[in-house]
């Protein structure tokens, strides 16, 4: 077998396996920190969050839930209260800084 390199352009970003929204895609297209506000909450709770986000088996999970009932622009869920558009624990750095490389 010959050695191949390939570049993070050529890779898929979604396994074909996964179901519901692409939340590599979505960490690319976003270029706010985590906890840096960018969308408003009516009434945002954290005790409350952390309730919602417990019944999650992982931060992705919570990320592909959050995005598929509206987030980032609404939070059906009541996972994201500052308004960043990151559920939960859920961080975008990994899969920007995987592509940056």
């Amino acid at each position: 077998a010959q050695r191949q390199e390939v570049t993070p352009e050529q890779l898929r970003l979604q396994r074909p396996q996964e179901r519901g929204p692409d939340i590599v895609a979505y960490a690319l297209r976003t270029t706010n920190a985590v906890g840096q506000p960018v969308w408003s909450r009516a009434f945002p709770s954290a005790a409350k969050a952390a309730r919602n986000c417990a019944r999650f088996a992982s931060p992705d999970l919570a990320q592909r839930a959050f995005i598929e009932q509206g987030g980032p622009q609404r939070d059906r869920l009541g996972i994201d209260p500052d308004g960043d558009g990151f559920a939960c624990t859920w961080n975008p750095e990994p899969f920007r800084n995987a592509v940056r490389g």
